[in-house]
């Protein structure tokens, strides 16, 4: 059996690199789901499918940020107890965590089926779109049990330090979604459905591998008969973690559709700004994924030593991966200003209006960047010292500052508006988490 990483003790440093760069890798092979089916559908479909795609993928992603949200939450007790040492109490929790979860992913596929219609109508989906979006989400939505199980076995390696094992997992699923989807769409012909069908049947392997590896290599994590009871204590500790952690995620993502809802909106003539935004996002979302995997090495090193006791050492481990953080967001603010043509590029047609307002989209963002990646490391030490209620007034805070400041400008400035509104946002979650952690600090000198 491989021995998992303990981070309570050791050099900090190359303990944070060995913890983010599988993250990374991870968080950036799940951007290239959506990268690589975007390409198919644009090359095989068409530009109209294309645009479908962006649409059923706001709604997906709320579905996926509100599980991982959920997932990332119960895995802050899981990697307390380990720092603990308490491995009953920690597949306690794993029992309780997918009992809870795990029935809030299911009454939410079944809801989403039954009103998907009327979800689409309220973020003003063009009706030309509708019915290949419609389309894609029906088995999508079908799927999210197998993400759900991805994401519950993943979070678990990740928070007692092994974070290769669910990476390599998701590069194998990746590859099979790659040939699926070109063979589902090239060659059978079955349209937006066929890459949904590939997505799906991905985070299907991906889960069965993370399954099967835990019970051949971390027995330790392996569910019991003993360990299967609902112990009221965690389920209330597990119900406030994991339910502030995907409140958070979920207003984000929430913030999000409703954004998609003010680029629809602009869109009535032409689904160029649809199209721009979709594109925009692909981009946005990949370097993004450098600030979420430093994120959550932050709070799997913190929530380790927070539940070894040693706070000291937490706040080190932060500092330093603060540092690592911040300087991979001042070199995407540099990209994203001076690239944003050859960027747009990669996903719409260069010269075209979609690609100009891609590109002017992207300059404006990157104004603002650093300050998002200062935000994913005050994100990463409040959720490892346990408080999601933080994490989550802040996301809030910033979700109601982009939204009003998007429909207030984008009749005046649109697709532009969304830039500057989000990175209005930024600013303000910055602001307020720097507050918080120096009133923290202060009381506690």
């Amino acid at each position: 059996m491989s021995r998992p990483l303990h981070l309570t003790s050791g050099p900090i440093t190359s303990q944070l690199l060995g913890l983010c760069l599988p993250l990374l890798c991870a968080n950036v092979l799940q951007q290239l789901y959506n990268i690589a089916n975007s390409l198919i559908v644009t090359r095989y479909i068409g530009g109209q499918a294309f645009a479908a795609l962006g649409v059923a993928e706001s709604v997906m992603n709320l579905y996926i940020y509100v599980i991982t949200g959920a997932c990332m939450g119960s895995s802050v007790l899981i990697a307390q107890f380990y720092g603990e040492g308490d491995m009953a109490k920690l597949r306690r929790q794993l029992y309780v965590s997918a009992v809870l979860i795990g029935g809030c992913t299911l009454t939410a596929v079944v809801l989403g089926q039954l009103f998907l219609p009327q979800l689409l109508a309220l973020i003003q989906t063009p009706q030309e779109l509708m019915a290949d979006a419609a389309h894609y989400l029906r088995v999508i939505l079908a799927g999210m049990v197998f993400t759900f199980a991805y994401n519950y076995l993943a979070s678990t390696l990740r928070a007692v330090g092994d974070t290769r094992a669910a990476l390599y997992f998701l590069l194998l699923s990746l590859g099979y979604n790659l040939i699926a989807a070109w063979l589902l769409v090239a060659v059978l012909d079955l349209g937006i459905t066929g890459t949904a069908l590939a997505t799906a049947s991905a985070q299907f392997l991906s889960a069965l591998l993370c399954a099967l590896y835990i019970k051949k290599r971390r027995p330790f994590l392996a569910i019991t008969r003993q360990d299967a009871r609902l112990d009221a204590t965690l389920i209330r500790r597990t119900s406030s973690y994991a339910a502030v952690a995907a409140l958070q995620q979920s207003s984000l993502y929430l913030g999000k559709l409703l954004i998609q809802s003010a680029v629809n909106g602009i869109s009535l003539v032409d689904s160029a700004p649809i199209s721009a935004f979709a594109a925009a996002t692909r981009v946005e979302n990949f370097t993004q994924a450098f600030g979420i995997s430093g994120c959550e090495a932050i709070a799997i090193f913190v929530a380790q030593n927070v539940g070894a006791g040693d706070r000291k050492r937490a706040l080190q481990g932060f500092a330093r991966g603060a540092g690592m953080v911040l300087s991979t967001g001042a070199f995407f603010a540099l990209l994203l200003f001076f690239a944003g043509v050859p960027l747009s590029s990669l996903f719409l047609q260069p010269g075209s209006r979609d690609a100009a307002l891609c590109a002017s989209y992207l300059r404006n963002i990157a104004l603002f960047y650093l300050l998002s990646f200062t935000g994913h490391t005050f994100v990463g030490w409040f959720r490892g010292t346990g408080r999601m209620n933080i994490t989550f007034w802040g996301t809030t805070l910033q979700i109601v500052v982009r939204v009003t400041a998007s429909y207030l400008l984008v009749d005046s400035l649109g697709l532009d508006a969304v830039a500057f509104a989000t990175g209005g946002g930024w600013v303000l979650i910055v602001v307020f988490q720097l507050t918080v952690f120096f009133l923290e600090r202060r009381k506690q000198t």
